[in-house]
């Protein structure tokens, strides 16, 4: 068994653009081991990203020439020019035969039935012959694309850059974290019954009714009483002289509001509880109240007059009747509505409603997960160190922090115990506390998995603390290989060079400037076949029009030999 868990060899790719193609990759040459920590680094634009795309296959681009092997098998998938000249065939035969069908059934309605009919059939059956052949000939991609779905996610997960984008907003972490297990077949059995879960499926919408009257007895037992009035308006004859009663919701849901928030202490939300301020508290008998310091956070007895008492009152209670004001108005509208529509309608309304909402709740509570699902999606975020897991996997990633969403991303992706993560960046925009929290997270599991980990990153420091080994890439390509302790002793490319000066250390004088590289990447569309690192600097001559070879200065540290590059003497940094 080769001891190199992923190997990468003569890389070319390009994207096509309408400006002609542009060349992304050239010859990337790449090996992670078992158990590695392999640092991939460099500025923007360098192709580190593409670089790990195109190992999971989800790179946009065209594979020129090189091969991707994880364990010995190929990843990347080539079809034969004579396969795609076919499939190119195929579909346009498919195209012209649809458009010659439909040509003919009109034919066949309008002007003359019979050829119309021959028209239509032939150009169906030319169809069908046409796509049954560019399917059979697809079928070799097909296979690759079944083996690198079992391979994303089971073998090799990726972190991406930036986990907001990367998680769906519109679904709970649980139901993320298990919807790759269940791709993956590595969620355990359900402890209910599938008639069980049929069964509690279809009494949902009773057991819904119940859970909301006990978790909010006064507003359903409002909402009842307002549906019970409307009936018998409508029944017993008065529902044209209750219309102005409709009015009245407008002064009884302010009082609701204060009954129900100003004394029994529930939450009203942030905005009208910051408007209270500080100053809410407990009125004693006359003279004295209990109010909170707002600098020391203690309650404090005070001395308030009379009218003193009386303007904090009123306040208060403004501010816990507003919302009422808003509520009580819809719920008039509503009301009034109900009263002048026929009773007929209305109780047609509410049937096609009712009608409509059942099946949804229906279908919804029975994709609801099963609770062992749940605490094995809990004890993957206890791994990776998400306090209360519990509470966590019912929120949405907007609930949750930088930190928080990085975390669950690595769970997501370690849930399948990969042996290969990609890891793209994955501490960017986390402060440096959060930061040092996911990679020691990301050590930990490469010493507990045992998982080889290809780290992207343009931070340095990182590399120095995270990786085995490290590889520089620059404008798609790589210009040094080596240990991480060999490449910080002895830089031997201009550019890792100015990537360790651009980076500051203890010994660095205190309020100096830190050196810059000069210029910045050329555009890809105008890269040279030679240095590319020559380019930016603006040196002209052969090294720019013949590429260096890569080298073995020293044993296991590789560097793109640019004459040039390797004297230091010729750093110019600003």
């Amino acid at each position: 068994m080769s001891e190199n868990l992923l190997e990468i060899r003569g890389l070319k790719v390009h994207f096509d653009t309408l400006d002609g193609p542009v060349e992304a990759l050239n010859s990337v040459d790449l090996d992670v081991k078992r158990k590695q920590v392999m640092g991939l680094v460099g500025e923007s634009g360098c192709g580190k990203s593409v670089t790990s795309l195109v190992t999971i296959g989800l790179a946009t681009c065209e594979v020129d020439e090189g091969s991707v092997k994880y364990e010995g098998e190929e990843l990347v998938f080539q079809e034969p020019e004579s396969t795609k000249r076919i499939k190119r065939i195929s579909s346009s035969i498919v195209v012209i035969s649809v458009l010659m069908s439909i040509f003919g059934f009109f034919w066949m309605i309008l002007i003359n039935p019979l050829h119309g009919m021959d028209l239509f059939l032939g150009s169906l059956l030319v169809s069908a012959a046409a796509w049954g052949g560019g399917f059979y000939y697809s079928s070799d991609s097909r296979k690759h694309e079944r083996f690198m779905r079992w391979v994303r996610g089971n073998e090799i997960s990726m972190i991406f850059q930036e986990p907001m984008t990367a998680l769906n907003p519109l679904y709970s972490v649980e139901k993320q974290i298990s919807e790759v297990m269940r791709e993956h077949n590595r969620l355990v059995e359900p402890e209910t019954p599938m008639m069980n879960r049929i069964g509690q499926a279809l009494v949902s919408p009773f057991t819904l009714f119940y859970r909301t009257i006990e978790a909010k007895p006064k507003s359903t037992t409002l909402i009842i009483s307002i549906l019970a009035f409307v009936v018998a308006a409508h029944r017993l004859g008065f529902a044209e002289s209750a219309k102005p009663l409709s009015l009245a919701f407008i002064a009884v849901f302010p009082i609701y509001y204060l009954i129900t928030f100003g004394t029994s202490g529930e939450d009203i939300g942030g905005a009208e509880k910051a408007m209270l301020g500080p100053m809410e508290g407990e009125l004693s008998a006359g003279v004295t109240m209990d109010r909170i310091n707002p600098i020391s956070g203690t309650k404090e007895s005070e001395y308030v007059s009379m009218p003193g008492i009386f303007v904090n009152s009123l306040w208060k209670g403004t501010i816990y009747s507003m919302p009422g004001v808003f509520v009580g108005g819809a719920v008039s509208l509503v009301v009034y509505l109900m009263l002048w529509m026929p009773f007929s309608s209305l109780m047609g309304l509410a049937v096609v409603c009712t009608l409509l909402a059942l099946p949804v709740i229906i279908y919804l509570d029975f994709l609801r997960l099963d609770p062992a699902h749940s605490r094995q999606v809990s004890e993957i975020l206890e791994d990776v160190r998400i306090p209360n897991p519990a509470e966590v996997v019912k929120m949405y990633p907007h609930e949750l922090s930088g930190g928080m969403r990085q975390r669950v991303m690595i769970g997501m992706m370690m849930s399948c115990e990969p042996k290969l993560l990609i890891a793209d960046e994955p501490t960017t925009a986390l402060d440096v506390t959060i930061q040092a929290q996911i990679l020691k997270l990301m050590r930990d599991l490469r010493d507990e998995m045992e998982t080889s980990i290809l780290l992207i990153t343009h931070d340095l420091g990182v590399i120095a603390g995270m990786c085995d080994e490290v590889t520089v890439m620059y404008a798609g390509r790589v210009v040094e290989r080596a240990s991480v302790d060999e490449l910080f002793a002895n830089p031997l490319h201009a550019y890792t060079r100015g990537l360790i000066a651009c980076t500051p250390n203890i010994e660095s004088t205190r309020k100096s400037i830190l050196p810059a590289i000069p210029g910045q990447v050329a555009n890809p569309s105008d890269f040279v076949n030679g240095c590319r690192f020559c380019q930016r600097m603006e040196r002209t001559g052969e090294t720019v029009t013949i590429r260096p070879e890569m080298i073995e200065h020293s044993a296991g540290h590789w560097v793109e030999a640019c004459p040039i590059c390797l004297d230091a003497d010729e750093d110019k940094w600003e």
